[in-house]
């Protein structure tokens, strides 16, 4: 398939504000990052792990939140629903992919009643923002610098809880994980400054386990004092550049990529 380039200059408007998985992208593939945040090509196809995983997030993010709204057990019918409202959205979406994660779902959802009573606040699908000096921003504000979204926030005591669903294969937090998890401390630190201490859980609804890393204000420094220069980097790799001064990265990652169909240096 044949698309025509455009050439755009990347400029700095392309680059912020910055999310966990666009400096992935900018650090894997210039080819990738161009075509989805530059030109905004649409991909020739959603992925099927992509599809199943916004499907279970829906579901459950949904669940929790009626869980805490009734404050009362949720049965299957209630996430059947849930499916249903999704199918809606995404119709290619496979029921028979989505039912092994349903006991796991409604076992999560449902010991959420345990935290009844004890916490100060509760929130989900939180969008979070920072601008350069660190300071909280508005999501799509100009001067926003660093963003993302945090699936599930509670407050207990004096903790500050932060729960990333995940629906992968790994039974362990990778190095990439960790990373990501240390992405939200700081833009949750920000947002919540009075919290000495931030729980971080990866909840495996595939395996229906939860892992937690605990941040305190020094983890969370000496993550910002790394992650700034790689993004300066990055910034000053890419910016000023058009597609035909880019270098692409071809690698196994290539199988997953949404533009393999218009890309001439694809891995096979």
């Amino acid at each position: 398939m044949e698309i025509k380039i455009n050439e755009t200059r990347i400029n700095i408007k392309h680059l912020r504000p910055w999310s966990f998985s666009k400096v992935q992208k900018a650090k894997r593939c210039a080819y990738d990052f161009y075509w989805t945040y530059v030109e905004k090509q649409e991909p020739a196809e959603r992925a099927d792990f992509f599809i199943l995983g916004s499907g279970v997030h829906y579901i459950l993010e949904n669940a929790i939140n009626t869980i805490f709204k009734r404050q009362k057990p949720l049965n299957y019918d209630v996430l059947k629903y849930f499916f249903e409202q999704f199918k809606q959205q995404e119709p290619s979406i496979d029921y028979e992919k989505v039912k092994p994660f349903m006991p796991k779902i409604l076992n999560y959802a449902n010991g959420q009643l345990r935290r009844l009573g004890k916490i100060q606040f509760f929130h989900s699908e939180v969008e979070l923002c920072i601008n350069r000096e660190f300071l909280p921003s508005g999501f799509n504000e100009e001067k926003a610098f660093i963003r993302g979204k945090l699936d599930f926030v509670f407050a207990q005591g004096d903790t500050l809880y932060i729960v990333d669903h995940k629906t992968n294969r790994n039974r362990d937090l990778s190095k990439r994980m960790k990373t990501q998890l240390r992405w939200y401390a700081l833009l949750a630190k920000a947002k919540y400054p009075e919290f000495k201490k931030l729980a971080l859980e990866v909840h495996n609804v595939r395996y229906g386990f939860v892992r937690r890393e605990i941040f305190t204000d020094t983890d969370i420094l000496n993550f910002k004092l790394k992650l700034v220069p790689i993004i300066e980097m990055v910034e000053e790799e890419l910016c000023g550049k058009s597609f035909s001064d880019l270098t692409p990265s071809p690698s196994s990652h290539c199988k997953w990529c949404d533009f393999r169909h218009i890309c001439p240096a694809k891995k096979e």
